[in-house]
């Protein structure tokens, strides 16, 4: 696959999209972008032997997770092997001499849109359009040279394209960070990690919860983050995601060993090392 010494790292999205960012913040050696439209195409792509690694979005502190790409991976044949964190600056760009006042519509990905509405709020005037991708509003605008529409992406974007940016960091927000999980066919030797992404089904007893969180206290682990999403066609019936800090893995093993008693199944979906990188 790798060829040179050049690793393929699918992301979802076209060049100068925030994944391309997230890939070369976090792979340090030279690397080959392989572009997809969907994120189930990158979780194929891995699968198939196209890509050596795939980067994912799976959570943002302005707009939330991202469940679906929970259940992707953990649907997958791919494990976690990683996680990197990127500040997220929502950049206004336009065809060169286009001004704000030019503008009737504005196109990006929903999540960038949703990130950026405080500041459209002031512009009643811009109608928001959904795009699959930041960096494909971006290059739609300029390939096509419109002139009453604008995009919102990132600065690689706006340089790949061609394109001048009439107003910067436009969100929100500006402690606006997405969380990254980088995704592989095979995993990390247990040495190398710290942090682990679990999905469980508990039995449906009462205080079940609460066995879960005494178990994991028990065992001196960090519940770094937890969610509950609906089972589909069982209401009323959740499974949790969670993510679990720790020191020493032989506390970690021990910890599942003991969940499972209280669980109707439980998938690991990756042992890996935590960015461990505080945000400012």
């Amino acid at each position: 696959m790798q060829k040179n010494n050049i690793m393929k790292i699918s992301i979802q999205g076209i060049k100068g999209a925030f994944h391309e960012e997230a890939a070369r913040l976090y792979f340090s050696e030279k690397i080959s972008i392989v572009e997809n439209l969907t994120f189930d195409e990158v979780i194929s792509s891995v699968e198939n032997n196209d890509a050596d690694a795939g980067v994912m979005a799976i959570e943002n502190s302005i707009s939330g997770t991202i469940h679906s790409n929970l259940e992707r991976i953990r649907n997958s044949k791919l494990t976690i092997v990683g996680e990197i964190y990127l500040r997220i600056a929502q950049n206004l760009a336009v065809n060169k001499g286009v001004k704000l006042a030019d503008l009737t519509r504005v196109e990006s990905h929903y999540m960038a849109i949703n990130q950026c509405r405080t500041f459209f709020r002031n512009h009643p005037q811009i109608k928001l359009i959904d795009m699959e991708d930041t960096a494909l509003s971006m290059k739609s605008v300029s390939e096509n040279k419109l002139i009453t529409t604008g995009a919102i992406g990132s600065k690689l974007a706006a340089a790949y394209y061609d394109l001048e940016i009439i107003e910067e960091e436009i969100e929100s927000n500006t402690k606006n960070f997405t969380r990254f999980l980088i995704i592989k066919r095979i995993g990390l030797q247990t040495e190398a990690v710290d942090k682990s992404s679990i999905q469980l089904v508990l039995d449906n007893k009462k205080g079940g919860l609460a066995n879960i969180l005494n178990i994991i206290h028990k065992y001196n682990i960090d519940l770094n983050k937890i969610e509950s999403i609906p089972i589909v066609g069982e209401p009323w019936h959740y499974q949790f995601y969670i993510d679990v800090l720790y020191e020493k893995f032989s506390q970690y093993e021990m910890m599942l060993k003991e969940l499972q008693k209280y669980t109707e199944s439980l998938s690991i979906l990756g042992n890996y090392r935590s960015q461990n990188k505080k945000i400012n």
